[in-house]
């Protein structure tokens, strides 16, 4: 079983960015900012998570759903731009799961607001999902 690793960078109230890397190859992450593990608000906490291929309903395809992260449910790795506070006028696409991009950088949120955001995100998915084959594999989440 491969061991991937997500290494998060500052959080802020746009969001937490941070580098998810296996074996020399990695992609940009995002995820909400730290908000005690509140449900659709905060990040999960940092740790070890297996991580297995489920279907979702809602993005009607694949995608990795990480164990282990009770009393959160179903968070997923899937494609998205924005993980902002939203209570602080931020623009999220996240409720507490993690997106990648093969870029950051900033860009107009739906508020005309500049926001921290990850680019080509359904690219970066879609580069990790067939990197990791359908197989399981360990997530160790640390904060740097």
């Amino acid at each position: 079983m491969k061991t991937a690793y997500l290494y998060r960078l500052r959080s802020t109230d746009e969001g937490t960015p941070g580098i998810f890397a296996c074996e020399g190859v990695f992609w940009h992450s995002l995820e909400l900012p730290d908000r005690d593990n509140k449900p659709n608000i905060s990040r999960i906490p940092s740790g070890s998570y297996e991580v297995k291929k489920r279907y979702s309903n809602h993005f009607k395809r694949e995608t990795y759903w990480l164990q282990g992260t009770e009393p959160r449910t179903y968070i997923l790795i899937h494609g998205a731009n924005f993980a902002g506070d939203v209570s602080k006028g931020w623009q999220s696409h996240l409720q507490g799961c993690i997106a990648l991009g093969k870029k950051t950088g900033r860009a107009k949120n739906r508020f005309g607001n500049m926001q921290k955001c990850v680019m080509s995100s359904r690219q970066a998915i879609r580069e990790m999902m067939a990197y990791f084959d359908n197989k399981e594999f360990k997530l160790i989440i640390k904060d740097v």
